[in-house]
C-alpha cells in the first residue's frame, strides 16, 4: 500500500479527530473561561487523541480484536470493508471521554489535587498558582469593598471573576457606608461591583475560620 493514499489519510483523520472532539467537549461542558493558547490546545488535543485511541483499541482487544502492530489498526477500520460501526463507535467514545473530562473540570477535581500537592510543600512558601485576586477570595466568606467614590460595601461573597478577567464581584446581604450618609442597609438581594469601581477588597471573615469584629481588635 502506498505511503500516501486515501485510506491512510482517512485513517489519520480517524485516529486524530477523536482527541479534538474530547478536548472541545470537555472545555465547553466545563465552561472553561481561562484563555488557552492555540498551541497548548493543539498539544492537549493530540495527547487526548493518543489516550482515546489507546483506550478504544484496548476495549476492542478485550472483545477479540488482535492489534499487535500499526498495520492492524488500519485493518480494524478497513477490513474486509470500511467499518463505519467502529468509526462511529470511536467518535461516540471520544464524546463520552470528553464528558467525563468536563465533569472533572467542572467539579474542580484538578484544583483539589493541586491544592493537596501544594499543602505538602514548605508552609512558608508564598507563591501561589492563583493570582492574589482569586487565591484570596477562594478563602473569603465575607469581604469589605472600597469603591472608587469612597463608599464601602460589606457583604458575603456570592461570585467573583476568574484570574485574568476584569475584576468583578457580587455580594449578598450588603451594608453600605457612604461618606455623606454613614451606614445604610441596601435592602437588596445581590450587589454586583465592576473592576473600575473596585479600589480595594478586605477579607472580613474567612470560610474556615470566621473571625468576629471584636476578636479582630488588638487587646488593650
Amino acid at each position: 500500500m502506498p505511503l500516501v493514499s486515501i485510506q491512510n489519510l482517512l485513517l489519520a483523520l480517524i485516529v486524530v479527530v477523536p482527541g479534538f472532539i474530547s478536548t472541545h467537549f470537555a472545555v465547553t461542558l466545563a465552561v472553561v473561561r481561562t484563555k488557552i493558547s492555540e498551541t497548548r490546545l493543539l498539544m492537549l488535543s493530540l495527547a487526548a487523541s493518543l489516550f482515546v485511541d489507546s483506550l478504544f483499541l484496548s476495549i476492542l482487544e478485550v472483545f477479540g480484536a488482535s492489534i499487535t502492530e500499526p498495520q492492524d489498526i488500519s485493518e480494524v477500520f478497513f477490513t474486509p470493508t470500511f467499518q463505519a460501526k467502529y468509526v462511529l463507535g470511536l467518535l461516540g467514545f471520544s464524546v463520552a471521554v470528553g464528558a467525563v473530562g468536563g465533569v472533572i473540570l467542572a467539579a474542580d477535581h484538578h484544583d483539589r489535587v493541586r491544592n493537596w500537592l501544594w499543602k505538602r510543600l514548605d508552609g512558608d512558601r508564598r507563591r501561589n498558582f492563583h493570582e492574589p485576586w482569586e487565591g484570596t477570595l477562594d478563602e473569603a466568606a465575607r469581604v469589605q469593598v472600597l469603591t472608587s467614590d469612597g463608599a464601602i460595601a460589606v457583604g458575603a461573597i456570592k461570585q467573583y471573576s476568574d484570574d485574568g478577567k476584569e475584576k468583578q464581584i457580587s455580594l449578598t446581604g450588603v451594608d453600605w457606608h457612604f461618606p455623606d450618609q454613614g451606614w445604610v442597609d441596601s435592602d437588596t438581594d445581590i450587589e454586583l461591583l465592576f473592576g473600575e469601581d473596585i479600589e480595594q477588597v478586605t477579607v472580613v471573615d474567612t470560610i474556615e475560620n470566621a473571625v468576629g469584629p471584636s476578636e479582630e481588635e488588638d487587646p488593650e
